[in-house]
């Protein structure tokens, strides 16, 4: 009879080589990896974060599978990750660039939306409010079409904002974000333009952001003419005749968009009919001006 230590052994590797064969099966999650970037303003965000589903356990989920007043993973496994490449507004509140946990205690009526230093966490075991790096609260929605998995995504874009949607089951929450833009284009202007400029791209580029954000317009009008000596293309004829109608250089405008109507007629019917609205608006606005 064999010793009952020697049966153990052997009994233990049999375990682990029947382990070792269910290691090489491969599985569906029942919680899969999600991996997410965008870009808001010159911010790059990357979300990763594992997305239960419903699976048809009784609705409303939150306030019963996900308690409320109590710290939740914001997913499933290990805890949610949000990157942020450069520091970043969360309604408001200025948080550095970097990775964080992402938390959140969800409530009936408000959300406590919260950017953990700690990244080692399986999911909020362990969590401490010492190791926060901001906290910010929110109020959730209720959406009429249940998401049946677990999705964080983004909307509302602008120039230099979004939001981060937490969704699922009837519950949205949006967590506002906001980027600094202005300040990094400018510097890049102010810096490009004191070299010699080669490519009339450039010129268009710095002219266009001086356009569309409100700034010196004459400045504008300098560089989309430079632009336009290095390279006659109808889009920058069409950003040259919108310079000029702010200037309240009607004639030049309509000058401006008739050359950009006739670059344009072979390249791109668009342009084309948006010269066409720009020049009636303009002849118009003269003809006003007159009476």
């Amino acid at each position: 009879m064999k010793h009952p230590v020697m049966r153990y052994g052997m009994f233990m590797c049999l375990m682990f080589s029947a382990s070792l064969g269910f290691a090489q099966l491969k599985m569906p999650q029942a919680s899969p990896a999600e991996k997410t970037s965008t870009t808001i303003g010159l911010t790059d965000v990357t979300l990763e974060y594992a997305r239960p589903g419903v699976k048809g356990r009784e609705r409303n989920i939150f306030g019963g599978l996900v308690p409320y007043g109590e710290v939740w993973r914001t997913g499933a496994n290990a805890s949610t990750k949000v990157t942020f490449s450069d520091s970043v507004k969360v309604k408001g509140q200025w948080l550095p660039g970097g990775t964080y946990a992402l938390y959140t205690i969800p409530g009936q009526d408000e959300w406590t939306v919260i950017f953990n230093k700690n990244l080692g966490l399986w999911g909020s075991m362990g969590y401490k409010q010492e190791e926060d790096a901001l906290r910010v609260k929110v109020k959730p929605v209720n959406i009429g079409e249940p998401a049946e998995t677990f999705t964080i995504n983004f909307s509302e874009f602008t120039n230099n904002t979004a939001n981060m949607n937490i969704l699922w089951d009837f519950t949205k929450v949006s967590v506002p974000l906001e980027t600094e833009v202005d300040s990094k284009v400018m510097a890049q202007i102010k810096e490009t333009m004191s070299k010699p400029v080669e490519n009339g791209g450039t010129y268009f580029q710095a002219a266009n952001y001086y356009y569309r954000n409100g700034k010196d317009k004459q400045q504008a009008l300098q560089w989309v003419d430079k632009a336009i000596e290095k390279e006659d293309r109808y889009y920058i004829h069409y950003l040259r005749a919108l310079i000029l109608a702010d200037l309240n250089k009607t004639k030049d405008a309509i000058k401006a968009a008739e050359r950009s109507r006739e670059l344009a007629k072979n390249e791109n019917p668009e342009y084309v009919k948006m010269n066409e609205e720009l020049i009636a608006r303009l002849g118009k606005s003269g003809s006003t001006k007159k009476k």
